[in-house]
C-alpha cells in the first residue's frame, strides 16, 4: 500500500510542482526563476494556466482527478461512465483545452470512444488512478488502452502507457527500478531505442540533456526525456521535480510519470511530506485511496 500510494500521490504532485513553470522553454529564465524551487508555485506569469494557484493542477492533473472521480463514483473504471464524465466536464472546463482535448469533443459521440489521434505524453499521465484502483485487475491493460484511445488515439502513445503500467506493478511489489526497465524493455523492442540513446549519458548535464533530447509534448520526445530524468534521479524525488521544471517544455507531462514511477519505486513516506500536504486536492485523493484497501 505504501508504494501504491506513493505511486497515486507522485503523479499529482508532479503535475502541481509543474504548474508554475509549465510550457515554458527558455531554460536561461527557468534557471533564474525557478532554481532550488522546493514548494509549488502560482502561475501568476504562465497564460496557459491563469487563474489557477499553487497546489492546484495543469489541465493533465485535472483529467487524472477527473478519472479518480469517476472511477471512484462508479466502484471501477467503465471507459462509457468515464467518456460521459470527460465530455460533460470537457465541455465547461475552464482551464486550458490542447488540441487533443478539442478534436476529442468533436469526434466522440454516444457510438464512438476514439479521439483526436495527438502522441502527446498527456494522454498517459493520467492513468495514476487506474493503475492505484485496478493494480491486480486482469482487465487493467484494456483500461488503460481505452482511457488513452478516448482522448490520443495513437498506438506508440498506447504501447508507451501499457509499458509504464508494467513497469511500476513491478516496482509496486518491490523489484529493482533499472532491472525491472530492462525486462519490460525486452518486450516492447520500439522502446529500446530510445533508451539505448539515454542511458550512457545520465552524467550528463540534465538540462542541457533534455534541450538535447527534446522538450515538447509529443511523445516521441517526452518519452525519452522522462525516462532520463526517471534513471537519473531514482532515489532523489525531489531533485527529479526540480530538474524537470528547470528543463522546460511539457514539464507538467514529463513530471506526472516521474513521480509516479518515482513514487512506486520509493514509497509514499520517502516523498517529500510537504508536497503532499500542500496539494489543494489532498482530501479527494486521501478518501480515493481509502477505497481500495490491501
Amino acid at each position: 500500500m505504501e508504494r501504491l500510494k506513493g505511486m497515486l500521490y507522485g503523479a499529482f504532485i508532479g503535475d502541481a510542482f509543474a504548474l508554475g513553470t509549465h510550457w515554458i522553454y527558455d531554460t536561461e529564465k527557468l534557471k533564474i526563476e525557478a532554481t532550488e524551487v522546493e514548494h509549488y508555485t502560482d502561475p501568476s506569469k504562465n497564460l496557459f494556466h491563469s487563474g489557477k494557484h499553487k497546489g492546484d493542477f495543469t489541465h493533465y492533473g485535472d483529467q487524472s482527478l477527473l478519472l479518480l472521480k469517476s472511477i471512484a463514483s462508479n466502484k471501477g473504471f467503465d471507459i462509457n461512465v468515464f467518456k460521459t464524465h470527460w465530455l460533460t466536464y470537457m465541455n465547461k472546463y475552464e482551464g486550458y483545452s490542447d488540441h487533443a482535448t478539442k478534436e476529442s469533443l468533436q469526434l466522440l459521440d454516444p457510438v464512438n470512444n476514439l479521439g483526436s489521434s495527438s502522441d502527446e505524453l498527456g494522454g498517459i499521465a493520467r492513468i495514476a488512478p487506474l493503475l492505484f484502483y485496478h493494480f491486480d485487475d486482469k482487465d487493467l491493460p484494456r483500461f488503460i488502452k481505452e482511457q488513452t484511445e478516448l482522448t490520443h488515439n495513437h498506438q506508440q502513445l498506447i504501447e508507451f502507457g501499457l509499458f509504464f503500467q508494467e513497469w511500476i506493478l513491478d516496482l509496486i511489489i518491490g523489484k529493482p527500478l533499472v532491472t525491472s526497465l530492462e525486462q519490460h524493455i525486452t518486450d516492447h523492442p520500439s522502446i529500446k531505442p530510445y533508451y539505448d540513446a539515454i542511458k550512457f549519458r545520465l552524467k550528463e548535464d540534465a538540462v542541457s540533456t533534455i534541450k538535447d533530447i527534446g522538450q515538447s509534448c509529443s511523445s516521441q520526445f517526452a518519452f525519452p526525456s522522462t525516462l532520463y530524468l526517471i534513471l537519473k534521479n531514482q532515489t532523489d524525488f525531489m531533485k527529479a521535480m526540480q530538474e524537470n521544471i528547470l528543463s522546460g517544455g511539457d514539464s507538467a507531462g514529463r513530471g506526472m510519470l516521474i513521480g509516479m514511477v518515482l513514487g512506486a519505486s520509493l514509497g509514499i513516506r520517502q516523498l517529500p511530506q510537504h508536497l503532499i500536504t500542500e496539494l489543494n486536492e489532498k482530501s479527494v485523493i486521501e478518501n480515493f485511496s481509502m477505497h481500495r484497501q490491501i
